[in-house]
């Protein structure tokens, strides 16, 4: 019997979907799903919502809950990562601090002063799983879905486990968006991307052999009249010439241009605190969900879901070849990014293991709006591995954003405050 850890697995609405996903495979229905959350009132909610679709479906499969960490990955062959450390207090924070400040992030969780606090709380757990994995499941795959995604695949790989690979939404999902913007069967559309996480453009698209690059620019106003939260993202297609993956709250953030002061956020129609708003919405929303399908006064639907995950442990586990996006270890991946970043692009999964495809170089202006992330990825994961403050205010230094905004001494400021937001995770780093 096969093992899938869930760590993190208080999320019970992402164990929902990807225990329906992978129990929808006949070759995948014999596992044994360890639900591990540092909450174990949570915990216990996702083990009984588990066991509600086991019980349904007639499955010969068995869940268990701990807040155990090392029980829960003993023997593992799949590990799924879906943490958020400090949970929505230090999400608030995250975003809080840097908006007193004039640095009005949308998200936070990826990049800028959020994302690297984040990380300064997440890279030690990351650290700990490769540690506890190293003893009790060292073959084991992680597929890491935790933000800010970057950084923790760089933070497991620093921490020696090799085997793992980070799994974000946004390419599998956007292009669909654009079939239909332009009223085209998305299962025709064809495209290749690669970048980092969140900031991984579409290099080609295209319908028939046909590029829509210029049919999207065509349509521009139109779709911009009816989602004026979209212009940020058609900037960059009309300045860099392609398309971003991810939506377009996030693409404010990772760039000098968009976020400069209110007025600027008010053009590009992407509030602040848009994230921690809508996350902390469907966190209560969601509780209240699993809560009436786990007594059965709500449906829990069985459509397999377009999340990659079961697809490459199906992959893996059956020998049928597949095509996703990973993020991974720049190892001559994209010639013109640094060999130490972790980038997104395409891999094959078969009974092999993981293979990244190499994409070549990316068009140098591409290039140039993801050097200065993987500079702040590094610093951060280096930093918070550590515990080095100087080289966690260095990697907010560093951030396009805040320093378009922020002076020198003003940033300092800034990231102090934050490191005070986050003493019970630094309160033993030493002084900078």
């Amino acid at each position: 019997m096969k093992k899938v850890a869930i760590i993190g697995a208080g999320s019970a609405k992402f164990v929902r979907e990807l225990t329906v996903d992978i129990f929808s495979y006949d070759e995948l229905q014999n596992v044994e799903i360890a639900l591990m959350d540092i909450d174990q009132e949570r915990a216990t909610r996702s083990e009984r919502l588990v066991a509600k679709i086991i019980q349904d479906r007639n499955l010969p499969a068995r869940v268990f809950s701990t807040t155990n960490q090392r029980q829960a990955l003993e023997g593992a062959d799949y590990v799924f990562i879906t943490i958020m450390v400090g949970g929505l207090p230090h999400y608030h924070s995250d975003v809080a601090i840097p908006a007193k400040y004039g640095v009005l992030q949308a998200v936070s969780d990826t990049i800028g002063p959020g994302g690297v606090f984040r990380s300064v709380r997440t890279a030690p757990v990351m650290r700990g799983i490769a540690q506890d994995l190293r003893s009790v499941a060292p073959h084991a795959w992680i597929l890491n879905y935790a933000n800010p995604m970057a950084m923790n695949v760089w933070a497991l790989l620093e921490s020696g486990h090799t085997r793992t690979v980070g799994l974000c939404h946004s390419i599998q999902g956007m292009y669909r968006q654009i079939a239909h913007w332009l009223s085209i069967p998305a299962d025709e559309v064809r495209y290749t991307a690669g970048g980092i996480n969140h900031i991984d453009f579409y290099l080609t698209l295209t319908h028939k052999g046909r590029d829509l690059y210029p049919d999207l620019l065509a349509a521009k106003d139109k779709i911009l009249a009816a989602q004026p939260w979209e212009r940020s993202r058609f900037e960059l297609l009309e300045h860099l010439g392609h398309f971003p993956a991810e939506g377009p709250h996030h693409q404010t953030e990772y760039y000098p241009w968009f976020r400069k002061n209110e007025a600027a956020v008010k053009n590009y129609a992407c509030e602040t605190f848009w994230g921690y708003n809508v996350d902390s919405e469907h966190f209560r929303n969601r509780i209240a969900e699993v809560d009436q399908q786990i007594v059965g006064k709500l449906p829990i639907h069985y459509g397999r879901s377009s999340e990659y995950g079961s697809r490459i442990i199906h992959s893996l586990e059956t020998g049928k070849a597949r095509v996703f996006y990973g993020n991974v270890r720049n190892q001559g991946l994209i010639e013109n990014l640094p060999p130490q970043a972790v980038v997104e692009v395409p891999c094959l999964a078969d009974a092999n293991g993981i293979a990244p495809c190499r994409v070549g170089p990316i068009p140098p202006q591409l290039a140039a709006a993801m050097s200065p992330h993987v500079a702040v990825h590094g610093m951060a994961v280096q930093g918070a591995l550590t515990k080095n403050r100087r080289l966690i205010r260095q990697a907010i230094q560093a951030d396009p954003l805040a320093g378009a905004i922020l002076n020198l001494p003003q940033l300092r400021a800034m990231t102090d405050e934050l490191f005070q937001a986050n003493q019970d995770y630094t309160a033993d780093w030493p002084a900078e």
